[in-house]
């Protein structure tokens, strides 16, 4: 039963050769295939599913945190920028009314000759600036109260109204000293 070899593969590449006697049924490929799934030794993962759960809650504190901190860092800004500006406006228009009120004031003084007027001005005057101070020290507790800043300028509003008073009262006594002028003359 000597054969050559050489014969043997020639022949197998003309025509397959099937094993005589036995045929391959049709899933054979499938089935080994799965054997051979079967029969793989299965890894175990490195990873403990604690271990990653910890990572996963480590993560996530971590996002938490972050966008906590920065929202507390944009309101405490937010907040202190509108206050202090707020405060800022509403110096610079008390300012201004004061210096106004006191301008008119030393110029009242000068030509009016009627303490009984000028008592009663000052009177009011001091009134109006005494509710001022109340509510000034309500605003520095609570300065997002509407209802205190409100009062603040409608204080100053008094205020300009008196300042518009004694400016008539003015004009008035200018007149009354311009009449007596000239009827001595």
């Amino acid at each position: 039963m000597k054969q050559d070899i050489r014969k043997l593969f020639k022949n197998s590449e003309a025509e397959p050769v099937e094993a005589p006697g036995k045929q391959l049924p049709d899933n054979h490929r499938q089935e080994f295939y799965d054997q051979l799934k079967a029969s793989r030794p299965r890894r175990e993962s490195k990873l403990n599913s604690n271990y990653l759960i910890k990572i996963a809650a480590i993560i996530t504190l971590f996002g938490a945190l972050t966008i906590t901190l920065f929202t507390t860092l944009d309101n405490t800004t937010n907040q202190v920028v509108e206050e202090s500006s707020m405060e800022t406006q509403i110096e610079t228009i008390e300012k201004e009314y004061l210096a106004s009120i006191d301008v008119e004031w030393k110029h009242f003084i000068n030509v009016a000759n009627d303490e009984n007027l000028v008592k009663r001005y000052r009177t009011k005057l001091d009134d109006l600036d005494n509710d001022y101070k109340e509510i000034s020290k309500q605003f520095k507790t609570d300065t997002n109260n509407i209802l205190v800043i409100e009062s603040l300028v409608e204080n100053l509003q008094t205020r300009l109204q008196l300042l518009k008073d004694i400016q008539e009262h003015i004009k008035v006594l200018n007149q009354k000293t311009e009449q007596y002028e000239t009827i001595n003359i």
